[in-house]
């Protein structure tokens, strides 16, 4: 383990030195979802670590911007703890940002986390970041964070004029080790859903088309990061009925924020949907039940 996290911190040193002159994509006004993996370090352990976000980014005033967080986590070490209370703040025109939250275990102990994230490289659809910081517990005993994650940005899939678009449940979600890499739409990365992040103005109809050979059941919920056996919970806000194949629902977002869709059977089926800039994730409007 010391070995491995040794080799990983020359390589991000690497990664900074020779990356310097990267734009940053991370902006006020825009939604991000922001993960990566790294070692949270003490003075007798290295413990691979990795972190989800999803948040958004808010001018407040004049050049002051403020992190809205909508959820996510950080795992160490096979330790799931979820996160609240985020809050941060761009620097250098998102070369760099702060991050501070609060995070919890299942057994409700608490810690706090501050976060520095320098801007390393970009590629056309990410900006790569390297995160140095703390994990303090509730004796203030601090323990070493650091991580090379990539912060994405929601960027528009459906134009504002629109009021509606189509999403395919792929043939084979229900059972995708009956998928071959010539059946999958991006060689060897599996897709359930014809778009996974989908970015729309709000009052959007979504149309979902069942394209499978299974039924289908989807719902918008939260992740469940302490259940090992099924990833999200409902939220009450919305859900499908079985759409049978061939079949095909529709729903109406007819407020902002962030939303998980998942299907209750296949639970590794989920996608994000985020509805124009928010900083809070709002109830749903209408949804129409299953065509026949």
């Amino acid at each position: 383990m010391k070995i491995v996290a040794v080799t990983g911190l020359v390589l991000l040193a690497v990664v900074f030195f020779m990356s310097q002159n990267a734009e940053a994509q991370l902006e006020p006004n825009q939604a991000f979802s922001l993960s990566g993996t790294g070692f949270t370090l003490s003075q007798n352990s290295a413990l691979d670590s990795n972190m989800d976000l999803f948040f958004t980014i808010n001018q407040v005033t004049g050049k002051n911007t403020n992190f809205a967080l909508q959820n996510g986590q950080i795992v160490i070490d096979q330790t799931e703890l979820s996160i609240s209370n985020l809050s941060g703040s761009l620097l250098k025109n998102g070369k760099l940002f702060r991050i501070s939250f609060n995070v919890e275990d299942q057994s409700g102990d608490k810690f706090t986390v501050n976060m520095l994230g320098r801007l390393v490289d970009t590629t056309q659809s990410d900006s790569i970041y390297i995160m140095t910081g703390t994990f303090t517990d509730s004796s203030n005993k601090l323990t070493k964070m650091i991580f090379t994650t990539k912060a994405t940005e929601f960027k528009p899939t459906v134009k504002a004029q629109t009021s509606d678009t189509t999403i395919k449940i792929l043939k084979g979600s229900a059972d995708p080790n009956q998928r071959t890499y010539t059946s999958q739409s991006q060689g060897f990365t599996f897709k359930y859903f014809s778009d996974a992040r989908l970015t729309i103005p709000k009052g959007t109809t979504v149309t979902f088309v069942n394209e499978d050979t299974a039924s289908h059941s989807l719902k918008s919920g939260t992740a469940n990061f302490f259940a090992h056996n099924r990833s999200f919970e409902p939220d009450g806000k919305f859900s499908s009925g079985e759409i049978q194949p061939g079949k095909s629902w529709t729903v109406t977002f007819d407020q902002t924020g962030f939303y998980r869709i998942f299907d209750e059977n296949y639970q590794w089926m989920d996608m994000t949907v985020f509805v124009s800039t928010s900083t809070s994730s709002v109830s749903l409007g209408s949804n129409v039940p299953p065509t026949n």
